[in-house]
């Protein structure tokens, strides 16, 4: 019977020592890796996050009777205000707004140019008001957001505007801190008929800026430019109080929503009473 064969010894180690070393390898990884990061970092470099952001939605357009009004609109200042919000709460850094103009004669529309770039820190609010506007002309707007490591979300959905000519503060009366006003008295406005218009929209707040009143009617005649309004028997004012009022000028109806607009000033009064 043959002899058994004679195996080499084989040394086996404690699976602790395994686990330490394996500890070691992974804490020099680590250290590894953190020092790569502060090269990086010291080199001014930057690692950039390939998920661009979401883009802006524009908040959605009131319908003319409704207070606060809301979405884009005309501005007191003659200009065109826009107002959007984020979907999603995101590190974003900058908001690129774009605008278009639009040319009837030709039927053409110019391309889109970046008229703002907005800091996110300045903002106190998602709006901004174009100022740089041409009575008559129809522009379009889109918006982006941009990160700090210059990612860039796809664009909104475009919207358009047109600013008609707006009621000069002079033609409005009574206009003026001690102008006064009774139950039996009439708003009156001059405007000009050189432009389209369709509708009218008076609007009355309080002195701390409550609606006291806004209602939407078609003009008493579309040739003259003298207009008034006579204050209806639902109104509910105090006496010996300032108000305030402004008209705005409606066209181009769209699902009952105007998209072309003016705003006048704000004028005041002393409500007298009966």
């Amino acid at each position: 019977m043959s002899p058994e064969p004679i195996l080499p010894s084989v040394k086996s180690y404690p699976k602790s020592t395994d686990t330490k070393w394996a500890r070691m390898g992974s804490w020099l990884l680590a250290l590894l890796t953190f020092n790569f990061a502060l090269l990086i970092s010291a080199c001014g470099l930057d690692i950039e996050d390939p998920t661009p952001p979401s883009p802006p939605v524009w908040v959605q357009k009131s319908l003319p009777e409704e207070w606060p009004e809301r979405g884009i609109d005309a501005h007191e200042s003659g200009g065109i205000y826009l107002e959007w919000e984020s979907p999603i709460q995101e590190e974003i850094s900058y908001y690129n707004i774009y605008r278009a103009r639009y040319f009837t004669a030709i039927d053409s529309q110019a391309e889109y140019v970046n008229i703002a770039q907005l800091d996110v820190a300045s903002l106190t609010k998602l709006e901004f008001v174009d100022e740089h506007t041409a009575v008559g002309m129809k522009y379009y707007y889109k918006i982006n957001s941009e990160e700090s490591s210059n990612n860039f979300s796809d664009y909104s959905d475009s919207i358009c505007f047109t600013s008609l000519k707006a009621i000069r503060s002079g033609d409005m009366y009574p206009n003026g801190f001690t102008e006064t006003l009774n139950s039996n008295g009439y708003l009156h406005w001059i405007y000009e008929y050189q432009i389209e218009m369709e509708d009218y929209c008076i609007t009355i707040l309080s002195e701390e800026s409550e609606l006291v009143k806004r209602v939407r009617f078609n003009p008493g005649n579309y040739t003259g430019h003298g207009q008034s309004w006579h204050l209806p028997n639902d109104i509910n004012l105090e006496d010996g109080y300032h108000y305030k009022w402004r008209i705005d000028t409606g066209a181009k109806y769209v699902n009952g929503i105007e998209t072309a607009a003016s705003e006048s000033p704000w004028a005041t009064f002393v409500y007298t009473g009966p």
